[in-house]
């Protein structure tokens, strides 16, 4: 995050009453003003999902995708991330973006894990990152995101990656 002092505008608005109420309850519930609230609300917006749509990323509710990822057999996840490596990722994230480098993509990544409610913990370290993800999937999203994070992590040219998979749980530890 830019840690200089950002430029700001002043805008006024005019919400549905309605739409204004349960901004103000959710930004209690989170203990965050409605400004910051409203501001998360439209940077996720301009970062994922305005971007996703134009890429043709869907979203799938967790009830879905699970029986889907656990009916497959660990050789098709890893057969499944290499068809998204071939047919698109790159292609991807460039239409979200317009830049592929590991800064952009571990900021989409962040920002996808925050839209589908992942709890994460990001750590850079001198020479390192590492991402703890908690996201309750199962052991084959988990390897599922191993997959694609190593091919990622690969075309970058980056070397010395370690995975730990988990249940319901992913992390990895990249070196910089």
């Amino acid at each position: 995050m830019n840690k200089r002092k950002r430029q700001t505008e002043s805008l006024t608005l005019r919400l549905d009453k309605g739409l204004l109420d349960k901004l103000r309850k959710e930004s209690e519930q989170k203990m965050v003003s409605i400004n910051s609230l409203t501001n998360q609300i439209i940077s996720s917006y301009i970062k994922l999902y305005s971007p996703a749509q134009r890429a043709g990323i869907t979203f799938i509710p967790k009830s879905i995708l699970i029986p889907i990822i656990d009916s497959l057999a660990e050789y098709q996840i890893a057969n499944i991330a290499e068809v998204f490596r071939k047919n698109g990722y790159e292609e991807t994230l460039l239409m979200m973006s317009k830049d592929y480098s590991l800064s952009v993509i571990l900021d989409l990544f962040d920002s996808w894990l925050n839209v589908s409610n992942m709890q994460f913990d990001r750590v850079s370290g001198e020479n390192s990152l590492t991402y703890i993800i908690n996201h309750g999937i199962g052991k084959k999203w988990s390897l599922f995101v191993e997959k694609v994070f190593w091919y990622i992590v690969k075309d970058l040219g980056i070397t010395g990656a370690t995975f730990d998979v988990r249940d319901g749980s992913v992390s990895f530890k990249i070196n910089l």
